[in-house]
């Protein structure tokens, strides 16, 4: 990301923070402004260009986004305001602005990042789905009905917000994949890292709870622990936290053995 983006990344971030009353209300709001940005190139260029004046940004934005509230269209106003690397990078600092917006004003963000890996998973581990939910071929509207057919009777209202804006998203290619880094944004709002687990069969609680003590102690930090059940892991536990990788599983252990006969 550059130095432009960034900065204004975190600029409007901490104007976001600053506003009282977050709810799940605005958290839409934003991903509307998000999904408008992408889909329009001309209020893409205007909203990001640094030469053309504020007054006709902020034109721009009263009439395109009338029906928001006053917080989102200040919101959009001052992101319009702020100078970002390309154009594209506006629209995608909106979607992290409506995730982040959802955590704020979230009642138990644990679960609900339990409920958004177990989307994840559920995405991950059927194909069919994946691809209904991934293909550029569909519209938006079905893959929305889609999840509402799936989760809607199962998921809170903030997953459930979560999971229909990720069909939305340019992110990745992949809703599981934007469902994960959905989940990667929640954590780092809760001010944790994610760990990432892989078990031969379901943990106990007990056993959850000893493993997140024993990985936090060793990271230095909260974990986000993400449990995957995985009959090819045999045995042991496989932990990949930010990209580093802690592998303790039989299967490496014979496959690694197997090489050294080699």
């Amino acid at each position: 990301m550059a130095s432009s983006t960034r900065q204004a990344r975190q600029s409007i971030q901490q104007k976001l923070d600053g506003l009282k009353g977050i709810d799940l209300q605005l958290a839409l709001e934003l991903f509307a402004i998000a999904n408008a940005l992408q889909s329009s190139a001309q209020l893409r260029s205007l909203l990001s260009d640094p030469s053309a004046e504020q007054q006709t940004k902020d034109g721009a934005v009263n009439k395109v986004f009338a029906g928001l509230s006053d917080a989102a269209r200040e919101l959009a106003r001052f992101g319009a305001s702020l100078r970002w690397s390309a154009v594209r990078d506006q629209a995608a600092a909106f979607e992290v602005l409506g995730v982040r917006a959802i955590a704020a004003q979230s009642k138990n963000l644990d679960a609900l990042q339990t409920e958004l890996f177990e989307i994840e998973q559920l995405s991950a581990h059927d194909a069919e789905l994946e691809l209904a939910l991934s293909s550029t071929r569909a519209d938006a509207q079905s893959k929305e009905t889609l999840i509402d057919t799936l989760l809607g009777k199962k998921a809170s209202a903030d997953a459930l917000a979560l999971a229909k804006q990720a069909v939305y998203s340019r992110s990745y290619k992949r809703f599981a994949q934007v469902i994960e880094q959905y989940g990667l944004w929640l954590a780092e709002f809760a001010g944790e890292s994610v760990a990432h687990i892989r078990v031969a069969k379901e943990l106990s609680s007990a056993q959850h709870e000893r493993l997140g003590k024993a990985l936090g102690k060793a990271f230095g930090r909260e974990l986000q622990l993400n449990v995957e059940v995985d009959p090819e892991v045999l045995g042991g536990v496989h932990v990949t936290i930010g990209g580093e990788v802690l592998d303790g599983t039989v299967l490496t252990k014979l496959v690694n053995a197997r090489l050294q006969l080699g």
